[in-house]
């Protein structure tokens, strides 16, 4: 197993974060492994409780509440190992959850991060196997509330959750690690934008699930219009060359468990595109990033 720095980011939620450590303390092998932990203006035992982990752990403290991309940052550039694995605080991990991960990394080619399943701990259903894009260019977890994993082992997406996300250190650098003009949203498919916009690949293991407390960070949802307004004007008219190939096919995938909730106009528009959409070439690379997309980390 190469070397990896683990990286967990909490702000409160102290319940949680103990429940997601102790998962990762049984399931995983930290032996020779850096684990970095950082405290993000916490006030409700957070900080006291990382400080007493002990051991080899690295804990940062942030005075002021920074948010995702700027502490994940702070943690990436403290960590000394080959590949990052970021954890949100939130997760409660499995057996075998991160070997698939590493072995698709260092099996398939260009492969820019690797993610995972994720079930929604309250309902058991999946939440997120990836992300696709709509039509105008904007994301949407990909078979969400399915009951069974997606086939095969694992599937190329154009978009994944950084929730639980491996890649390598020196890419995430070269890329200037997440946006930091992002407020804990958005942050990680604006990595991946640039990942794909590199040529590099984003890749889904089936093999690896585990379970996530959906969006339970305080704050995490207060900026969602502003978060999406920029990945608009700076992603969406890219993006929205992957959703003319793959939102027709999964608009209906979404819905499959759900049909009374279809939206009959989109259905037809959906089927329309589904059934006269001709085998075309492969949707062309990006060959450069828009201006402003990406921050030195």
């Amino acid at each position: 197993m190469p070397d990896i720095s683990f990286i967990i980011c909490a702000h409160n939620c102290l319940e949680l974060t103990k429940s997601m450590l102790d998962s990762l303390f049984r399931y995983t092998d930290l032996e020779n492994r850096e684990l970095i932990l950082v405290d993000d203006a916490s006030t409700d035992g957070t900080p006291e409780y990382l400080r007493a982990i002990g051991g080899s752990a690295i804990v940062l403290t942030n005075q002021f509440n920074q948010g995702f991309s700027k502490s994940n940052n702070r943690a990436a550039r403290r960590a000394s190992s080959d590949y990052l694995v970021f954890l949100n605080n939130d997760l409660e991990l499995s057996p075998n959850w991160l070997d698939p991960m590493v072995k698709l990394h260092e099996t398939q080619d260009k492969v820019g991060a690797v993610g995972n399943v994720q079930r929604n701990f309250e309902t058991g259903l999946v939440d997120h196997a990836g992300i696709f894009f709509d039509l105008e260019g904007m994301p949407t977890h990909a078979w969400k509330n399915r009951k069974r994993l997606p086939p095969k082992a694992y599937r190329e997406r154009n978009a994944i959750t950084a929730a639980c996300l491996l890649t390598k250190r020196s890419l995430f650098m070269e890329l200037g690690g997440f946006d930091e003009s992002y407020q804990n949203g958005m942050e990680d498919v604006d990595l991946c934008m640039k990942m794909r916009t590199n040529g590099y690949r984003l890749i889904v293991s089936h093999e690896s699930v585990i379970r996530h407390h959906i969006s339970r960070s305080p704050g995490r949802n207060r900026l969602n219009y502003d978060n999406s307004e920029l990945f608009r004007k700076r992603w969406s008219r890219y993006a929205s060359r992957y959703g003319s190939q793959e939102w027709s096919a999964e608009y209906f995938h979404r819905y499959a468990r759900y049909w009374w909730r279809i939206n009959p106009r989109l259905a037809l528009k959906a089927f329309y595109l589904f059934i006269t959409r001709r085998v075309s070439p492969k949707v062309p690379e990006f060959t450069s990033i828009p201006d402003g997309s990406a921050k030195d980390c």
